[in-house]
């Protein structure tokens, strides 16, 4: 067996962790805007750490069995930055703003960047599935 043999398990773990991760997200999102005490419970927050984690470690199988150097993929880079901004908007959302308004602001700003993600993605272009407007 050939390690690239492994590469259709690796894409579908990681599509699985990629709609549990943001599942998971979304309903944190809502349980911490509408103030539910779940949404925070370390054993969620774990949960949602082990989640990551994996997709972490799925995404670093799919460049390894494909050889690839996100840096050197433009779409692959693009999804980097982008997964930084959601980090960022997501850990606002969740925990760091200051009012429930910027909270909210937040939530839907990382909502949309996750779904830009999925699209470029989806498109295996910087663009994601705007490309076909431009």
């Amino acid at each position: 067996m050939k390690l690239i043999d492994l590469y259709p398990l690796a894409r579908q773990v990681h599509i699985g962790l990629v709609i549990a991760s943001g599942a998971l997200f979304a309903l944190r999102g809502i349980g911490v805007l509408s103030g539910a005490r779940w949404s925070m419970q370390r054993s969620v927050r774990i949960a949602s750490q082990i989640i990551d984690a994996g997709l972490l470690i799925a995404a670093m199988s799919l460049l390894a069995l494909l050889q690839l150097n996100p840096f050197a993929v433009p779409w692959l880079a693009t999804k980097l930055v982008m997964l930084l901004v959601y980090i960022m908007l997501g850990s606002l959302a969740l925990k760091r703003a200051r009012s429930a308004r910027a909270r909210l602001v937040c939530f839907i700003a990382a909502l949309l960047t996750f779904a830009f993600m999925l699209g470029v993605a989806r498109a295996h272009h910087p663009l994601g599935l705007l490309h076909g407007l431009a």
